[in-house]
């Protein structure tokens, strides 16, 4: 039977983006142009800001669509580079791009960790679970789960733990959209958050995940271009060569000897300790290379670990895996994710690198009365501050907001406000990114699973794609909403993300592709107990009464693995039926599971008598 139309790769996918990236450049050559001629900075501003988000909008209504495997699956026919994009943009966000990047200025080598979770955790899906969710086809991980123990109670179960997680996501990148956007616009919180809202739901909703794959594609483009030009000019300004990742080497050594020479001390940490720059402003009190100086030995291995296990199988990322056209098409999917991943956090490092360099360079040594004036329009800011009156000021006098290094180096260097604006514009395109990811399987979960989920036969495509829409909306002004009640620091709700996730799902996932013998009691077990525990340890480390909430799946991953494989011997083992799924599963050629089971079950519906 040939391929129908619907499920035909577009060729032209290459042009349509290379026009958008060469129509975002002139957008931005244009408005560098408006600032020389003396445009006033509001204009420059806001247009830096609509431009984009037109674009995104008009990209997500041109790609509307009325067939349920469109909408939850985008025909399964992205193309493997560019399921990779939205994968490492999804993931990251803008909470790991720009919180990273401070993490990596203040924590220095500690915060490699973050850099480690995501390009392995990419390595480890696409390894041990996301070619198989790939054979089987599930809209989303309750319902594969569901349908591997053959439970209804199980699919309702996972569905209702997935949605904490998700929530945490698109909560924290909310509010880092709406810190690059009020410090673009100059409007309220509430303001920008409507606007990011509105982006999104008028984005997405009307096609589903084909929306969110193209729109989604656009936007990470736009997050590529805004962070590798302004980096590429320091570059070409500090060494002479314009790639950042190759270049800042001879910087960094550099440092290496300026940071001897300041005495900076070398503190001895406890193996556990984790202490990492939170959203405020925070002192410069640690070598740049010198590793353990906020976190302990132990904690940094558990943490690269155990939020690996979280990236590999976060809930609101895995359903990406049914997006492309075959197994093989996922793996370099996820391929790609890897490589965009790696190449996005060097880059981090590279602004992280030349920040310090400027300044070792511009404020190190200087007295308070000479400090320039890029330093003093963060300090006006509240994104910078100098403590102490000496006649030269040691580095760990001068303290940084977190999230303002990546938006403070162009500023530093002096160039163009179109630049610091197009960094502001980036960072909120990698908010709408990965609140459209989270929130769309966040919708599609409650749809298809908590409300569709009692159901033996699935809705009306119509009704189907009715309620699907509206409860990513739903999801999308929670999300919005919880943000703006909650002031909490967005990389600790994506931290604590990841634990749930890795503490109640990599277990049952893993399990329920290599051990045949999971049942659907040890699968609700394992995600029950995993979950429970890391929610425990989360809530005692901000009680500062244990661990950090960050490391809370140490305990939680083992925990869900012992209830999985306990739960399991406590009830008979699987049914041939399942066995044989289970075997299909990790056959990587065939039909696609759930495609198949959906074709038969619509030829009985269409056989039964009237």
């Amino acid at each position: 039977m040939p391929l129908s139309r619907t499920r035909l790769v577009n060729p032209r996918l290459g042009i349509y983006f290379g026009i958008f990236t060469s129509a975002y450049t002139a957008l931005v050559l244009v408005l560098l142009i408006f600032e020389q001629l003396g445009a006033s900075d509001s204009l420059i501003r806001h247009l830096m800001l609509a431009g984009p988000l037109v674009f995104f909008v008009t990209i997500g209504a041109l790609t509307a669509c009325s067939e349920p495997i469109d909408f939850f699956a985008s025909g399964r026919r992205v193309p493997p580079f560019f399921n990779g994009l939205v994968l490492s943009i999804g993931a990251l966000g803008a909470t790991g791009i720009v919180a990273g990047t401070g993490l990596l200025f203040i924590n220095g080598f500690d915060a490699w960790f973050l850099v480690i979770a995501f390009t392995g955790g990419f390595v480890v899906m696409a390894i041990l679970i996301a070619p198989y969710l790939r054979k089987f086809g599930a809209l989303t991980v309750p319902s594969y789960l569901g349908r591997r123990c053959d439970s209804r109670l199980v699919r309702l179960t996972i569905a209702a733990i997935a949605v904490v997680p998700m929530l945490l996501v698109v909560a924290a990148e909310v509010r880092m959209g709406v810190f690059a956007g009020k410090w673009l616009t100059g409007q309220s919180e509430q303001m920008v958050a409507t606007i990011l809202a509105v982006t999104v739901i008028c984005a997405i909703v009307l096609g589903g995940v084909r929306s969110s794959s193209w729109a989604n594609s656009a936007e990470s483009i736009a997050v590529l271009l805004a962070l590798f030009v302004p980096v590429a000019m320091v570059a070409t300004a500090v060494t002479n060569l314009p790639f950042a990742q190759l270049s800042h080497g001879p910087v960094l050594r550099s440092l290496v000897r300026l940071e001897n020479q300041q005495g900076i001390p070398i503190p001895i940490l406890s193996p556990l300790a984790f202490e990492i720059a939170g959203a405020e402003v925070q002192a410069i009190a640690q070598r740049m290379t010198k590793p353990f100086g906020s976190i302990g030995p132990l904690s940094f291995v558990f943490a690269s670990l155990t939020l690996m296990a979280g990236v590999a199988s976060a809930p609101w990322l895995l359903p990406r895996s049914g997006t492309t056209l075959t197994v093989y098409d996922t793996r370099k999917s996820l391929g790609w994710a890897t490589f965009l991943v790696g190449t996005i956090m060097v880059t981090a490092s590279s602004v992280a690198v030349f920040m310090r360099d400027v300044v070792m360079d511009t404020l190190v040594g200087h007295s308070a009365s000479q400090l320039p004036d890029w330093f003093r329009s963060l300090e006006a800011m509240g994104f910078a501050a100098v403590h102490g009156q000496v006649p030269r000021l040691p580095v760990s006098s001068f303290s940084f907001h977190r999230d303002a290094v990546l938006f403070a180096l162009p500023i530093a260097h002096g160039f163009p406000s179109v630049f610091l604006y197009l960094a502001l514009a980036g960072a909120f395109a990698a908010a709408v990114a990965a609140v459209s990811l989270s929130s769309l399987s966040l919708g599609t979960l409650l749809s298809e699973d908590l409300i569709n989920g009692l159901k033996a036969e699935p809705a009306r495509n119509k009704f189907r794609l009715m309620l699907a829409r509206g409860c990513i909306a739903l999801a999308v002004i929670i999300g919005v909403g919880i943000a703006l009640i909650v002031p909490a620091d967005p990389l600790w709700l994506v931290l604590w993300a990841l634990a749930l996730s890795a503490s109640a799902f990599f277990p049952i996932l893993v399990l329920s592709i290599w051990w045949k013998r999971l049942s659907a009691f040890g699968t609700a077990c394992g995600a029950l107990a995993g979950f429970a525990v890391t929610a425990l340890v989360i809530v005692a480390g901000e009680a500062s009464l244990g661990l950090s909430g960050a490391l809370a799946a140490v305990l939680g991953m083992p925990a869900g693995f012992a209830a999985a494989v306990a739960g399991s011997y406590l009830r008979p083992s699987s049914s041939p039926k399942i066995v044989e799924l289970v075997e299909d599963l990790r056959v990587p050629g065939g039909e696609t599971i759930y495609d198949r089971e959906t074709r038969l079950l619509r030829l009985r519906q269409r056989s039964r008598p009237l």
